[in-house]
């Protein structure tokens, strides 16, 4: 599964929820979870293009698309999961985290050594999990200290994902997390997030991106 995409209704992105489904099925992932700036109509469409999607047999009935939304904080973005409204912005990490939570959510600490992330306030909220894989992160050395995040024991009890952050199409997948799943759910792979029965991963194209671009200084 790739649980951090955008699509159009993020302003950074033009990707149609529709082929965001399609690549995500093509290529083998499980699901993908939208998570726009500041805004859940991504998501919103997404959840009711794969249902139709599946009822015209284009997709797997397994195929899961996992609702949220990136919202702004004081300090940095930070992922909402399985969330199905709009949340408020310019809050601290603590804060956010907790709407996120009364929302019915999970929060995740999205790429936190990123110029877009929250940095060493990862340390200051409850958060569900943490994006120590994303293919958005150029250069060695943020890679390696999201990479890091893994072994902290400041966040032993968050769960560890992979995403590409994905802002077109073809980015989708680049960084995914493996989910151990009893049956194809929401609930199931939000119980399953939160017991930290989760992999990250990337792959190879990932890795040729990440040589290619880590040298340039915008992109750090």
């Amino acid at each position: 599964m790739d649980p951090h995409a955008h699509t159009l209704f993020s302003h950074c992105s033009i990707s149609q929820p529709e082929r965001i489904i399609r690549r995500a099925a093509a290529i083998g992932l499980g699901g993908v979870g939208i998570m726009d700036h500041n805004e859940i109509r991504g998501a919103q469409d997404a959840v009711r293009c794969a249902e139709y999607l599946k009822s015209a047999g284009e997709i797997p009935d397994r195929f899961l698309v996992i609702p949220g939304t990136e919202v702004s904080s004081t300090a940095g973005h930070i992922g909402a999961l399985f969330v199905n409204e709009k949340l408020p912005q310019s809050m601290s990490p603590a804060e956010t985290v907790r709407a996120i939570h009364e929302a019915g959510g999970l929060a995740i600490a999205v790429h936190p050594y990123h110029s877009t992330g929250i940095g060493d306030a990862v340390f200051d909220a409850e958060f569900d999990a943490v994006e120590v894989e994303c293919a958005s992160v150029f250069g060695s050395e943020l890679v390696r200290r999201n990479q890091e995040l893994s072994s902290d024991p400041r966040l032993a009890g968050a769960a560890k994902l992979g995403s590409s952050d994905a802002h077109y199409v073809f980015a989708i997948g680049t960084c995914c997390t493996v989910i151990t799943l009893d049956e194809p759910t929401l609930e199931a792979a939000a119980q399953a997030i939160t017991r930290g029965r989760c992999v990250p991963s990337f792959s190879v194209a990932c890795l040729r991106l990440r040589k290619l671009l880590g040298g340039i200084p915008k992109l750090r």
